[in-house]
């Protein structure tokens, strides 16, 4: 009879009953396992928001599973027009909202932004300098009228700094 199998035997028939496997519980992590972990996460953080992380380094922070890290990535002035355009079809909206105001988004990303069905990633994006005009004409008639407001209000600005430059 296999170890897993008990039998029990009364006066009448027998029956063999099947016990389950023996369930090993997850080994406990050891403190200084958590603490490594702790200061793993401490030092990715510092370099996701360290303005001077190298490019390569950001591209490879961004395969964080974390919104809130993702977020300083997108933030993050070295972050490459590659690593945005990844982190531009992120599924949380805070993500792309994140990468609409950062410098280097490229025109494409940009427009797939101005697209974006949360008019939180579209009012970020109407709100960013960074922008291309073209993209800010097309939020001014957006069907969110703060999404438009803010987008009129940018260009607005634009127009207004352009003005003062050409009579300095």
């Amino acid at each position: 009879m296999a170890m897993n199998e008990l039998s029990l035997q009364h006066a009448a028939p027998t029956l063999t009953v099947i016990a389950p496997p023996r369930l090993t519980p997850k080994p406990q992590k050891s403190e200084s396992s958590k603490a490594t972990e702790r200061e793993n996460a401490r030092i990715r953080w510092t370099l996701a928001i360290n303005p001077n992380t190298p490019s390569p380094v950001l591209e490879h922070l961004a395969n964080d599973s974390s919104p809130r890290m993702l977020e300083r990535i997108a933030e993050n002035p070295r972050a490459s027009s590659a690593t945005l355009t990844r982190l531009a079809s992120h599924g949380n909206a805070q993500v792309r909202a994140a990468v609409a105001e950062n410098a280097n988004l490229s025109p494409k990303t940009a427009w797939r932004l101005a697209k974006d069905g949360s008019p939180d990633v579209r009012m970020r994006l109407a709100e960013s300098y960074f922008a291309p005009l073209e993209v800010l004409r097309t939020l001014s008639a957006d069907e969110n009228p703060y999404v438009q407001q803010r987008a009129q209000q940018t260009l607005d600005r634009l127009l207004h700094e352009v003005m003062n430059l050409r009579m300095a």
